[in-house]
């Protein structure tokens, strides 16, 4: 009897986890950094890090989903969710991210993080400053590496199922 009570527990713990993890498996965080090739700023850099979640994807065609977060800092100005001049998306094709969609419209220089329209080589920042002055520049994303708390919950996830696998054996 009491052998039954601990598998139902251990059961009724690795559902309640294994529930939890789509959830969180759809959110992506990416960073993305870059330099201006032209214009007033050259050889200025800039870098900053999105969020989304992916799970309402299809992988057919054109998508865009809306960020759940949005830091940027430019030329010492620091940008989040909030400065943007329309809603501010993750773009996709058949599926794979390919930059993301952002504008500020206010402030100097104006300027717009541009997705690929195919692959994410293509995504750029553009910009146009009071002045008149115009740039371009290069944008670079990779996958945010998690965050020190999210690796702890993981290894203690993945602990757990161990040891229930072991009392199982």
């Amino acid at each position: 009897m009491n052998m039954l009570r601990t598998t139902v527990l251990a059961a009724a713990s690795a559902i309640t986890l294994l529930a939890a993890l789509p959830a969180q498996a759809a959110i992506q965080n990416w960073d993305f950094s870059g330099q201006f090739d032209s214009g007033a700023f050259i050889g200025a850099r800039y870098s900053g890090r999105v969020a989304f979640d992916d799970a309402a994807l299809t992988g057919v065609g054109q998508e865009w989903l809306l960020l759940d977060s949005f830091s940027f800092t430019l030329l010492g100005q620091h940008y989040a969710l909030a400065d943007a001049a329309a809603p501010a998306e993750a773009a996709f094709v058949d599926g794979r991210f390919v930059g993301v969609g952002y504008s500020v419209a206010s402030g100097d220089p104006l300027f717009s993080l541009v997705a690929g329209y195919e692959q994410i080589g293509e995504a750029f920042v553009a910009y146009d400053t009071v002045a008149g002055l115009s740039g371009a520049g290069s944008l670079a994303f990779t996958p945010a590496v998690p965050e020190p708390g999210s690796w702890a919950l993981m290894a203690g996830g993945l602990t757990l199922l161990a040891g229930m696998a072991r009392r199982r054996a």
